[in-house]
């Protein structure tokens, strides 16, 4: 039978919450884009990055893996009284700091560079199609890849209902919030996180003033900014060029997918090496742009930033495999 799905963490990424996706129809692969944010949440249905979390939130990084350990060992007994195998599984992430890490946290220097090779990363991937993207974990890391290997569409169906359902139970267990599934958790953690950020730092005076000083020097540089809060300023040099992949997309041969545009997701088209390095090149210059308007703004913006996504991440149980 056709290789099942795999669920992707990667570290390269510009944004808190990616919402690009492989399909994993037919066998295909699923690999979510994230930012380096909060600790093992899962946002968008991607995997929403693991931040090595600066010294005051160490405490906090080691209570998300506790919660998710235990809402992994709910799960096992779970499906285990239902009939079912299933090994608890946490993915072990101990990657040391690097420039990435930094550029997350408002480092003018890490974001420089990061940006300088980057760009925002989101047409990295078809400008170097031979760089191997970082990945801090893969779903088929998980012992439970095998045991769903083996299943038949009926058993696996079956299987996946009761882990839904075990799921559910673990995490109103552990936090005490009332999921239905995975994407309904993602689509709660999300919109907590966009309630925080508009209540903590949109609110926030020093902020809206240094966001409304990058506006101001974006506009003098010929881009067209709208929208200043700074929670939509952070991302808005990468929505613009992720708004080109999903043009792209959608114009491409491949059938869409119902489930996946539904949480904003789609299928990455299919793009030349010419065309995609027309568009990095494009996107390298934005992002330094928005970097060189932005210094002051990202280092004081993102470290807040990166605390609100690993607070929620916790309120949310740490993590979902």
């Amino acid at each position: 039978m056709p290789k099942r799905s795999t669920l992707a963490a990667s570290a390269q990424s510009a944004v808190s919450a990616a919402t690009a996706a492989t399909a994993g129809n037919g066998g295909r692969a699923i690999t979510c884009r994230v930012a380096f944010a909060a600790a093992l949440a899962l946002v968008a249905g991607c995997a929403a990055e693991p931040a090595p979390p600066a010294a005051p939130q160490a405490a906090s990084s080691t209570k998300a893996s506790d919660n998710a350990h235990r809402i992994q060992s709910i799960v096992g007994d779970c499906m285990k009284e239902k009939g079912f195998k299933y090994v608890p599984w946490v993915p072990s992430v101990k990657a040391p700091e690097t420039s990435s890490d930094r550029a997350y946290l408002g480092d003018y220097a890490a974001m420089k560079k990061e940006r300088t090779e980057k760009g925002f990363t989101v047409f990295y991937r078809y400008a170097h199609p031979d760089q191997k993207e970082e990945v801090l974990w893969s779903s088929e890391d998980s012992p439970n890849n095998a045991i769903v290997q083996d299943l038949s569409p009926a058993q696996l169906a079956a299987y996946e209902k009761q882990l839904t359902a075990c799921k559910s139970r673990a995490i109103k267990e552990v936090t005490g919030k009332v999921v239905k599934d995975d994407d309904d958790l993602h689509a709660q953690e999300n919109a907590t996180i966009d309630k925080v950020l508009d209540r903590e730092l949109n609110g926030d005076p020093k902020l809206v003033e240094l966001a409304a000083e990058m506006g101001v020097c974006l506009k003098g540089k010929g881009y067209s900014v709208a929208d200043t809060r700074p929670s939509t300023l952070h991302t808005w040099g990468w929505r613009m060029f992720e708004d080109k992949i999903k043009a792209l997309a959608k114009n491409d041969d491949k059938p869409e997918d119902e489930k996946m545009a539904k949480h904003g997701q789609y299928i990455m088209p299919v793009i030349s090496v010419a065309d995609g390095k027309r568009h990095f090149g494009q996107e390298v210059k934005v992002a330094l742009d928005d970097l060189a308007c932005g210094k002051a703004f990202y280092a004081a913006y993102s470290p807040r930033n990166a605390e609100i996504q690993q607070r929620v991440a916790l309120e949310f149980g740490g993590g979902n495999y």
